[in-house]
C-alpha cells in the first residue's frame, strides 16, 4: 500500500479543491452591492429530492448569478429544483410606485432627474406633481448542471421605464448568458462598476454614473483571493456632432448629429482588489476607435477615445462609503448625463471636416450610514464637467449653447426595510446644469417610493 505523507496530502487535497471551483465557475467570493440583503436561504423551495444542503447551495448559485444593480438588491425567496437537480429556476420581481413633486425647471420623468437633458420651464410651468409605476421590473434566473464541469447561468429580466411621461413599454434591462468565467449577452458594461453606486430612489442616478448597457462578450476571473481582473468586447455605439460648412451659395452653415457605421469593438477592461464580500478598490480603463466621416475632404478618420474609471465601496461600523472618479476622451456614450447628445466626438474648428474628442470628467461620492438593521440614510455628491473648446469657441454663432459645460447632483435620502418583502423610500435631490450659453439651470425633487419584491 502507498501512502501520502500529511503535508503532501494536503497539498493535493488543496489543489482538488481549487480544481473544483476553476471547474464549476465559481470564485471564492463574488463582489456584492453593500445594500444587497444575503439571508443565506431560500425560503422555499419545490421539487423532488431537494434537503437543506441542496437548499443553500441553489440559494448561493442563484444569487451570484443576479446583476449588482440597485434594481436587484432583494434576495432570491423561492426556487423550483428540477429532476435530479440539474437546473435551478428562480422568479423574481419588483414593483415600484413612486411618487414626486418639482419645483424649479421639473423633469418630464417621473423615475428620475437628468440633469444633463434639463430644460428651462415656459412661464407658468416651474412645477409638477407626478406619479409613475415605470421602475417595475420581472426576472428570471436559471442555473443548468449545477456544480458540475457544464454549469452555466442565464438571467433574464424586462423593466417598463421606457420614455419619459407614463408611457409603459416592456423592454428588456439584461439578457446575459455565463459559463465558468464567461459572459456573454446584453447587460451593464464592464466599464460599469455597479457594487460601488450609492443607492438613490431616484432611478436616473448621480450625474457621473455609468449608465451604458451594451452587447458584450467578457472574461472575468479571480486570480488570487483577493485580486480579480476583467476584460471584454463589446458593440460600439458611436454618437457624434458633425459641422457642416456653408455650401458655396449660401452662407449658412449648420451642425448635425449623425453616426458611421463602425469597425471596431470597444474594449473594457479593470482589476479590482477585493478586501471583502462587498468592500473593495477597481481600476478600470476603456479603449474605443471611433471612425468618422471628413465631409469637407470626402474621406473617413478614426479617433482612439479612452477612459479611466477609479471606483471602490468601504464599510465603516454602521457607514458605508462608495467612491468614484473618471475621466477620458471620447467616452460620452459611457456617461450617463452625456449620453444621445452627441458629445463623443464634436467638430474642430480650426480644422474644417475633423471631429475632436472632448474631455469628460466626473466624480461621486456618497456616504451611507446604517441607523438600524433595516433602516438607513445615503446623502450622494456629484459632479461633471466637459470640455469642449475647439467647438464651443468658434465665433460663427454656432457653439454648444444649450449643452452641459458642468453640472451638479446632489440628494438625501432614507430608505426603510419594513421587511423582506417591503420597501419605502423618501428623497430630497437637486440638479444643477450650466450650459456653455452660460445659462444657470436648477431644479428641485421629492420623491416617495414603495417597493414590493420577491
Amino acid at each position: 500500500m502507498i501512502t501520502v505523507k500529511s503535508p503532501v496530502r494536503s497539498r493535493l487535497i488543496r489543489i482538488a479543491l481549487i480544481v473544483c471551483a476553476c471547474l464549476t465557475g465559481l470564485s471564492l467570493y463574488g463582489q456584492r452591492h453593500p445594500n444587497r440583503n444575503a439571508a443565506n436561504k431560500l425560503k422555499y423551495v419545490v421539487g423532488t429530492e431537494v434537503n437543506i444542503t441542496d437548499s443553500v447551495n441553489a440559494y448561493k448559485l442563484l444569487y451570484e448569478n443576479i446583476p449588482q444593480d440597485k434594481d436587484f438588491l432583494n434576495d432570491p425567496i423561492f426556487a423550483i429544483v428540477g429532476r435530479h437537480r440539474i437546473f435551478y429556476f428562480s422568479v423574481g420581481a419588483n414593483m415600484k410606485l413612486g411618487v414626486c413633486y418639482d419645483w424649479g425647471n421639473p423633469s418630464d420623468n417621473p423615475q428620475g432627474v437628468s440633469v444633463g437633458t434639463m430644460e428651462k420651464a415656459s412661464p407658468g410651468n416651474s412645477q409638477a406633481f407626478q406619479m409613475t409605476a415605470q421602475s417595475s421590473n420581472i426576472y428570471f434566473n436559471i442555473i443548468g448542471f449545477p456544480n458540475s464541469a457544464y454549469q452555466a447561468g442565464l438571467f433574464f429580466s424586462l423593466s417598463l421605464d421606457g420614455e419619459p411621461g407614463n408611457t409603459y413599454k416592456v423592454h428588456a434591462d439584461n439578457v446575459y448568458f455565463r459559463f465558468r468565467d464567461l459572459k456573454l449577452g446584453y447587460t451593464s458594461s464592464l466599464y460599469n462598476d455597479l457594487a460601488a453606486d450609492p443607492y438613490t430612489v431616484d432611478g436616473h442616478g448621480p450625474i457621473a454614473s455609468g449608465g451604458h448597457n451594451n452587447i458584450l462578450i467578457n472574461y472575468q476571473k479571480f486570480v488570487s483571493k483577493h485580486v480579480r481582473l476583467g476584460i471584454g468586447i463589446e458593440g460600439p455605439y458611436s454618437d457624434l456632432t458633425y459641422y457642416v460648412p456653408p455650401a458655396p451659395d449660401t452662407d449658412e452653415a449648420r451642425i448635425i448629429d449623425a453616426c458611421l457605421r463602425q469597425r471596431v469593438p470597444d474594449i473594457p477592461m479593470y482589476v479590482t482588489y477585493a478586501f471583502n464580500a462587498s468592500d473593495h478598490l477597481r481600476l478600470s480603463a476603456i479603449g474605443r476607435v471611433l471612425t468618422y466621416r471628413n465631409l469637407v475632404e470626402n474621406r473617413n478618420h478614426s479617433a482612439f477615445g479612452w477612459g479611466l474609471k477609479l471606483t471602490g465601496a468601504a464599510t465603516f461600523g454602521k457607514s458605508v462609503v462608495y467612491g468614484m472618479v473618471q475621466g477620458g476622451k471620447g467616452i460620452s456614450s459611457y456617461i450617463q448625463e452625456n449620453r444621445n447628445l452627441g458629445l463623443d466626438l464634436v467638430p474642430d474648428m480650426s480644422r474644417p471636416g475633423h471631429l475632436d474628442k472632448p474631455f469628460s470628467w466626473g466624480c461621486i461620492l456618497g456616504l451611507q450610514y446604517n441607523w438600524r438593521p433595516n433602516l438607513f440614510s445615503t446623502v450622494v455628491y456629484s459632479f461633471m464637467r466637459n470640455y469642449m473648446n475647439p467647438f464651443s469657441n468658434a465665433s460663427d454663432g454656432l457653439p454648444y449653447a444649450d449643452r452641459l459645460s458642468y453640472g451638479q447632483y446632489a440628494l438625501a435620502n432614507l430608505v426603510w426595510r419594513y421587511s423582506r418583502l417591503l420597501q419605502f423610500g423618501v428623497e430630497y435631490l437637486y440638479g444643477q446644469k450650466n450650459t456653455f450659453g452660460r445659462e444657470r439651470l436648477s431644479n428641485n425633487r421629492v420623491s416617495l417610493q414603495a417597493c414590493v419584491s420577491f
